[in-house]
């Protein structure tokens, strides 16, 4: 069982519940700062400074680092993480002609178990922390001192409040991720193309295109984060 490999790391590793917690938290706020950081370059139309395909690189490292945070809970090995990733395992093959393809790239549950995952989970996440780290802290001339504040909040979180682990039981009602809670309200109103796959896509795309029509896609960005947040919402109090 998965769930078995990761509660080891915790009590055979020295000290290693609190690095598992702290990768926990950094990757929450790898994720928050990442929506901050897009919504002040989107603020301070730095898009006006690059090029279209340098624009579109850039935005590329939002879906590539939400898939490593998503994976990432796969690899745990809990209830909440297997469920999420048979979730989105079906969410992916309900896409024409690639939703195979993709599945057997990225996820794969019902065949190699977290195996695929969690290759998807360090390629990913080696492969945006090299290119990243590069352009902050080489050509951006950031400094690891800047991340002292954000590290001891992470470590604060980890020593009060530890991320849980769900052994398998019967539930009739399981929550995902609470980033991927308003994807798993919304299928409960849309067919799971269109709640998995074309709901998701619409920021990416107003993200790609936003230097070609910047005021329609930055309504467009606040209205689709605005229902987003409501469904959330509406996940989370379920």
């Amino acid at each position: 069982m998965p769930l078995l490999s990761t509660v080891g790391i915790e009590g055979v590793i020295p000290f290693g519940a609190l690095f598992r917690y702290l990768h926990y938290y950094a990757a929450q706020f790898t994720f928050l700062f990442l929506f901050w950081h897009t919504t002040e370059a989107l603020w301070a139309r730095s898009y006006q400074r690059r090029h279209f395909f340098h624009w579109f690189l850039l935005t590329s490292t939002y879906p590539l680092t939400i898939l490593a945070l998503f994976t990432g809970y796969i690899v745990r090995g809990d209830e909440t993480g297997l469920s999420a990733g048979r979730i989105a395992e079906n969410l992916i093959l309900t896409l024409p002609f690639f939703g195979k393809i993709l599945n057997r790239l990225f996820f794969a549950v019902s065949e190699e178990g977290i195996h695929r995952a969690y290759i998807t989970h360090i390629f990913l996440s080696f492969v945006l922390f090299f290119l990243l780290g590069i352009w902050h802290f080489r050509l951006r001339k950031i400094k690891l001192e800047d991340l002292s504040l954000w590290a001891t909040g992470a470590l604060a979180l980890s020593l009060l409040w530890p991320p849980p682990l769900e052994a398998p039981h019967f539930q009739t009602s399981l929550k995902g991720p609470w980033f991927f809670l308003g994807i798993q309200e919304l299928l409960r109103y849309l067919p799971p193309f269109g709640a998995g796959i074309i709901f998701p896509l619409i920021p990416i795309i107003l993200l790609v295109f936003f230097p070609r029509a910047p005021k329609r896609a930055g309504w467009g960005l606040l209205l689709w984060h605005l229902f987003y947040f409501a469904l959330l919402g509406r996940g989370l109090l379920r």
